[in-house]
């Protein structure tokens, strides 16, 4: 793509009318209910949570996790916010496979809140994270891969490692069939998740369709519905699938589980991360940069209509795959695929639950009441 000359003076412009149009809408006590504007006639958040039901050993695994992180040195003052992402998303999973799904989880909030897409990391720690990256990157497959990174590790930094014993446990303990695509994902997360993706270090102005394609690898939602399958211990039958007719919607319902996740949380932390770090690889941030005049409230309306478009379509995919599974399906197999859309279900339920509950994204005054400490929701 051709860079734009100009792209440094259009992006602080635009950041900067962010900022006023921001201040303005505080000032004039506008807060507005997110379901209002995710809900459709096709699908209604609120009721599709209503039988979303929390991990039972959630207050015992967090404590375990906390002791983890303060062991391995990657505990942040705000871990509490962000700890019990992964008891949402696995709210079934087994005791032995949570304890290491949510290990897994707080190595990545660590990279993200020290290295991640808001942060303005200095030369030495880009040069660790770097130094992290390439060694990781070496596990090229189940076994052989991450032995070698461990052979490495007890001369690395603790993030390293308690990223390297984790995923050589999950290894471990499940296929190689499963572990290697998931793996492959998750590398690519971790490379793209912490280099800067703000306009001025691209050299230009991505297009809305070109950041939304990135986002979801930077949120590590693609391998986070793969986890799926780790926490039921439910591999899916790729040949079967194949066979029947069913692959692709399933490839298609996790992209579109993947998006949900990552431009839904870009909407709650939009506060977070335009308005308080002025980043602005966001998608509400890219979406008046890609028209630059047009004011920050039709944005938000922008940014919430494709949200609310990806959620019909996903309501959509779910009720062809049910439909095929009755046709094409029977006994075990059609248990096993109705047993993963229901891990599916919690998944895009914890999109929205989890960013309501946590203090992640809150605040005293804001655009949203759901992530509004105190405030006055009009229309």
């Amino acid at each position: 793509m051709q860079l734009e000359p100009n792209v440094q003076a259009v992006t602080s412009s635009a950041m900067n009318r962010i900022q006023n149009e921001y201040a303005r809408l505080i000032s004039q006590h506008f807060c507005v209910s997110l379901p209002d504007l995710f809900d459709s006639e096709a699908f209604n958040l609120e009721d599709y949570c209503r039988d979303y039901h929390p991990h039972p050993q959630m207050a015992e695994m967090i404590r375990n996790v906390i002791g983890y992180g303060n062991a391995v040195g990657i505990l942040l003052p705000n871990a509490e916010h962000y700890l019990t992402c992964a008891l949402y998303l696995f709210p079934d999973a087994p005791p032995e496979k949570i304890l290491l799904i949510a290990r897994n989880y707080a190595v990545d909030f660590y990279l993200n809140d020290t290295m991640g897409r808001e942060y303005r990391s200095t030369t030495a720690e880009r040069q660790r994270l770097n130094e992290i990256r390439r060694r990781l990157a070496g596990m090229s497959d189940a076994t052989h891969g991450v032995a070698a990174a461990l052979s490495v590790a007890d001369a690395a930094f603790g993030a390293e490692r308690a990223n390297l014993d984790v995923l050589a446990e999950i290894a471990r303990t499940s296929p190689a069939s499963w572990f290697e695509p998931f793996l492959s994902l998750y590398l690519k997360h971790l490379s793209v998740a912490h280099k800067s993706y703000d306009c001025i270090s691209l050299g230009y102005i991505p297009k809305i369709e070109e950041y939304i394609s990135i986002r979801a690898d930077i949120s590590g939602m693609p391998h986070t519905v793969s986890m799926i399958e780790y926490s039921q211990g439910n591999y899916l039958d790729w040949p079967l699938l194949e066979k029947t007719g069913l692959a692709d919607d399933l490839r298609e319902l996790n992209t579109t589980v993947a998006l949900i996740g990552a431009l839904m949380n870009d909407v709650f932390s939009f506060e977070k991360e335009v308005i308080d770090n002025r980043s602005d690889s966001n998608l509400l941030a890219i979406i008046v940069l890609n028209n630059f005049k047009m004011e920050l409230k039709e944005a938000l309306s922008v940014a919430t209509t494709i949200v609310r478009n990806l959620l019909i379509e996903y309501e959509g995919n779910v009720r062809t795959i049910e439909h095929k599974i009755t046709a094409s399906l029977d006994g075990e197999q059609s248990e096993r695929l109705q047993q993963y859309l229901d891990g599916i279900k919690k998944c895009v339920q914890t999109c929205w639950l989890w960013q309501v509950d946590t203090k992640r994204y809150k605040r005293s005054r804001s655009i949203w009441k759901e992530t509004t400490l105190s405030g006055i929701v009009v229309a």
